[in-house]
C-alpha cells in the first residue's frame, strides 16, 4: 500500500522528527509519501557531517539541524521537499538503495518532463565530477550531484536525496532546488505526476487514508521532536 499524506508544514526539528516518527511507527507493509514545506529560513546537513564545519556556511537568522538520513547541506529556503518511508516487509523495501534512488529520480524526472522541463539522470560520479567542480569544505547538495541525481542539461543539479536505512525500513528525503528550474512548474501537477510516476515504478496502491492517527504518533514526534532540537544531536560529530 502507498500511503499518500496531506501536505504540512514545520519549523526544521518537526519536519525531521515527523520524518524519523513515521520510520519508527510505519504500519506493516506500507510506503508512506509526504510533501512538508518550512515555517522558517531553515538548512539540514547530513548525519555524518561535522557541524563545525557545516555551521560555517550557514548564514545567520537560519535554522540549521542535522538529519538522520546521510547526504550533504540542503539549503530549504527555496526548495521543495519530500520523504519516503518504506516498512521492512514491503517489497519496496528489498530493493537495493541504488535501484531505488535511480527509480525515485527517473520518476521525478518524468514528472518534470510532462510539464516539457528538460532533465538528465546523472550517470556516474566521474561525470559529475567533470560537470561540476567540487569545492572545498562540507559537501553541499545542490553544488555537489552524485550518480542518479536529476540535472539540467547543461549539469546543474535539480533534485536529489539522502537515505537512511534502519531495522524498521528506509527513509528517503529528497529536495529540489526550485532556482535550478528556469521554467515555471505547477507544483500541484508536479506532485501528481510524480506520485502517479512513483506508484507506477513501484508496482505500488495508492491510499489517501481518512484517518491519520496510526501515522502521526504525537508521543513519538514530541520524542524526536526533543532530539533534533537538541544540542547534542546537533554538535554529536
Amino acid at each position: 500500500m502507498f500511503v499518500i499524506l496531506p501536505n504540512a508544514f514545520g519549523d526544521a526539528p518537526t519536519n525531521m522528527a515527523i520524518d524519523a516518527a513515521l520510520l519508527e511507527t510505519i504500519p506493516e507493509r506500507q510506503v508512506i509519501f509526504r510533501h512538508y514545506g518550512w515555517t522558517e529560513p531553515a538548512m539540514t546537513f547530513g548525519y555524518s557531517q561535522h557541524h563545525r564545519e557545516v555551521a560555517t556556511l550557514c548564514p545567520d537568522g537560519v535554522a540549521l539541524c542535522r538529519r538522520m538520513s546521510g547526504g550533504g547541506i540542503v539549503d530549504h529556503r527555496n526548495d521543495w521537499t519530500y520523504a519516503l518511508v518504506i516498512q521492512k516487509d514491503s517489497p519496496t523495501a528489498d530493493i537495493s538503495s541504488t535501484d531505488l534512488y535511480s527509480t525515485v529520480h527517473a520518476a521525478l524526472a518524468n514528472a518534470l518532463a510532462e510539464q516539457k522541463i528538460a532533465t538528465q539522470l546523472a550517470p556516474c560520479p566521474r561525470k559529475c565530477e567533470e560537470t561540476v567542480a567540487k569545492p572545498d569544505g562540507p559537501d553541499q547538495c545542490f553544488i555537489q550531484p552524485v550518480m542518479n541525481d536529476v540535472l539540467t542539461p547543461d549539469g546543474r543539479k535539480i533534485a536529489g536525496a539522502a537515505m537512511k536505512r534502519t531495522k524498521k525500513g528506509l527513509l528517503i528525503q529528497g529536495s529540489i532546488d526550485r532556482a535550478a528550474l528556469l521554467d515555471a512548474l505547477n507544483y500541484t501537477l508536479f506532485q501528481e505526476k510524480f506520485i502517479k510516476s512513483l506508484t507506477s515504478s513501484l508496482a505500488l496502491t495508492p491510499h489517501q487514508p481518512d484517518d491519520l492517527r496510526p501515522y502521526f504518533k504525537s508521543d513519538t514526534i514530541e520524542v524526536e521532536k526533543e532530539k533534533f532540537r537538541s544540542i547534542e544531536w546537533t554538535n554529536r560529530r
